[in-house]
């Protein structure tokens, strides 16, 4: 089992982790699990206001603020949908070319986005991007996606304030 980040991370004066600081240590665990060449972006869904909270690097970063700009991607439908979406070709997918083209500039070839439910109108996903196509193994797709749930649990309720 990964470790909850911002279980011991940075706290703010309340005394509990910040969301961003949650977050932050969650983008560089979970790109680091599915093993090099993997980079992470987390994006948000708040009462209908979407947006790129964390990464741990600025390429992934770029593409998923693409996805919030345009209005849809595979983080988005992922998140509306709550079902994860996979794009071992991104070359190859043309749903959404706006994204598509941003991801190939920025040097990736696959996707992953992976949702979670956090409470009443608000979503988070993670969109894992691969440099070296989507040969990541199962059981670490699925160990992660449990981390994505316990993440969100994390942050619902009267848990981690945002900072």
């Amino acid at each position: 089992m990964l470790p909850v980040p911002g279980a011991t991370g940075a706290l703010r004066r309340s005394g509990r982790p910040s969301v961003s600081n949650t977050l932050d240590d969650f983008a560089r665990t979970a790109a680091d699990h599915l093993g090099p060449n993997t980079f992470c972006s987390i994006t948000q869904s708040d009462g209908g206001r979407i947006r790129q909270v964390a990464s741990n690097d600025p390429r992934a970063a770029a593409c998923d603020r693409v996805e919030v700009d345009e209005g849809h991607g595979p983080c988005i439908e992922a998140m509306g949908k709550l079902s994860s979406v996979l794009v071992d070709d991104i070359a190859a997918d043309d749903r959404w070319p706006t994204w598509r083209r941003a991801a190939l500039a920025n040097g990736f070839d696959a996707v992953l986005a992976l949702p979670a439910y956090v409470d009443e109108g608000r979503v988070v996903a993670v969109n894992l991007y691969s440099e070296t196509g989507a040969d990541w193994p199962v059981e670490r797709i699925v160990a992660l996606d449990v981390y994505v749930q316990e993440v969100a649990a994390s942050m619902a309720g009267p848990g981690p304030v945002a900072g």
